[in-house]
């Protein structure tokens, strides 16, 4: 299904502020199992989206990019926090916001503690015609959130055939078997269709029957737990969708921990938990001091992925 058509009555609106430097949004909830997915359209978006667009292609022509999760298409390295461009620092602010504003629906009476203090991680990834993602998760160290900004999804935006993100249902609700997923999707003439998919570069893993379908549309940003596994199906346009993912980090969070084929890299954030975060601590004061002295660019490639990854 599409989170577009989900019953927005869980839509909520603006809450009272509880910090002087953090407005609220009003943000879009839906779920998936019992994992929420927060979605905020920013309005006033195609001047910042022009230029981020430009600094993702200047860059794009310049790096190799990284092989991740990407299956083809351009992976920037994740160091797009560190950047330095107006429109870098314009969505980051935003991110911020809209961060603050997802924590507000998920704690109950958050202070400034938990509202500020995030670390952010972000990069780029352009896709062209055929290019995807693979199934994956942000989870690992002190990643507590993910999220994607759709800076241009390629096509006409009441017309996007192609390049969806989808979240899998890890809830464990049974379904009906089937042996294949039905995913319903609008068609151009706003119909619905039903037709069977399985989509992703070859040999992904597969989890579970149920799928939340996400509508790339420019200016939305989407915030989902870490540890929620999606993917981005085959993008058939002729132009370039350019999205920006991000990893968001703060040391007050702990998520739930459970061996499975996602989880066993934490076994070091599982076992030594105070160990890892002085050790986290240390990179990220390390990683600033030198970005304030030696331009990332200039930081050897080896230094660079033991940093920024």
């Amino acid at each position: 299904m599409s989170i577009d058509d989900i019953d927005r009555s869980e839509t909520v609106t603006a809450e009272t502020d509880h910090s002087a430097s953090a407005p609220d949004l009003g943000l879009s909830r839906t779920e998936i199992g019992a994992s929420p997915i927060f979605t905020h359209v920013w309005p006033d978006c195609a001047d910042l989206n022009a230029e981020l667009r430009r600094v993702v292609l200047e860059r794009m022509a310049t790096s190799p990019g990284l092989n991740k999760s990407n299956c083809g298409g351009w992976h920037s390295e994740t160091n797009l926090q560190l950047w330095e461009d107006p429109a870098i620092a314009t969505l980051l602010e935003r991110m911020h916001t809209m961060l603050r504003s997802v924590v507000r629906r998920t704690v109950d009476d958050p202070d400034d503690e938990l509202l500020e203090g995030w670390d952010v991680e972000a990069w780029a990834n352009v896709n062209q015609l055929g290019d995807s993602a693979a199934a994956h998760v942000h989870s690992g160290g002190v990643n507590m959130w993910a999220a994607v900004y759709y800076v241009d999804c390629g096509q006409q935006p009441e017309s996007v055939t192609s390049g969806f993100t989808r979240f899998m249902d890890m809830s464990g609700i049974p379904r009906p078997i089937s042996a294949r997923r039905r995913v319903v999707a609008s068609t151009p003439d706003g119909s619905r269709s039903s037709s069977v998919s399985v989509e992703g570069c070859a040999d992904r893993d597969v989890i579970g029957n149920d799928e939340v379908e996400l509508v790339p549309t420019p200016g939305k940003m989407v915030v989902f737990p870490a540890t929620l596994p999606h993917y981005v199906t085959t993008y058939n346009g002729t132009d370039k969708r350019i999205t920006i993912a991000f990893n968001l980090r703060h040391t007050k969070f702990v998520v739930s921990d459970f061996e499975n084929r996602y989880s066993r890299r934490r076994a070091l954030w599982r076992n030594y938990r105070g160990p890892m975060l002085i050790m986290f601590e240390g990179k990220r004061k390390f990683r600033s001091a030198l970005a304030a002295v030696v331009p990332v660019e200039k930081w050897p490639a080896g230094l660079r992925r033991k940093l920024l990854g």
